[in-house]
């Protein structure tokens, strides 16, 4: 009996791997086992952006957009930066996704609010409007648009 069940976890895993294989592209499934955070929708390369810009990998950030050099989305990316390494307090509370359908394979514009906290103040939150678009790497953000202001 004990035997059989290690019969049965192989046959689950392997066919799994299949299962993954056959509806995936090789590029994705050795991208995302490659690469952990190569996100497969725009929904988690959104939250893996803002989850790193919230440990200070800004640089790791910067990786998943692809902003014009010198464009109101990248001065808007260095805003942030520079906010969040002033101050060391300020942390991610969580990430809010306004709109949830998808409809583009290759491209996407997602609303988000995300909302931030520090013990010295209340909670504040921010609305963008992200455009992203589909890769080779993956998704990446290519337009950062802020809806509100704090």
């Amino acid at each position: 009996m004990r035997h059989s069940r290690y019969v049965w976890v192989l046959g689950l895993s392997l066919f799994c791997l299949t299962t993954i294989i056959t509806f995936q592209t090789p590029q994705t499934v050795i991208s995302a086992l490659a690469d952990s955070h190569y996100g497969n929708s725009p929904h988690s390369t959104i939250q893996h952006f803002w989850t790193l810009m919230d440990l200070r990998q800004t640089d790791l950030a910067h990786d998943l957009l692809s902003l014009p050099v010198g464009s109101l989305d990248e001065n808007e990316f260095n805003g942030w930066e520079t906010r969040l390494n002033k101050d060391p307090l300020l942390s991610l509370q969580k990430v809010e996704f306004m709109n949830s359908d998808l409809k583009s394979a290759t491209s996407q514009a997602v609303v988000v609010r995300v909302f931030w906290t520090s013990p010295v103040q209340d909670v504040q939150h921010v609305t963008y409007s992200l455009s992203l678009k589909q890769t080779e790497k993956g998704w990446r953000i290519e337009r950062i648009k802020r809806l509100n202001t704090l």
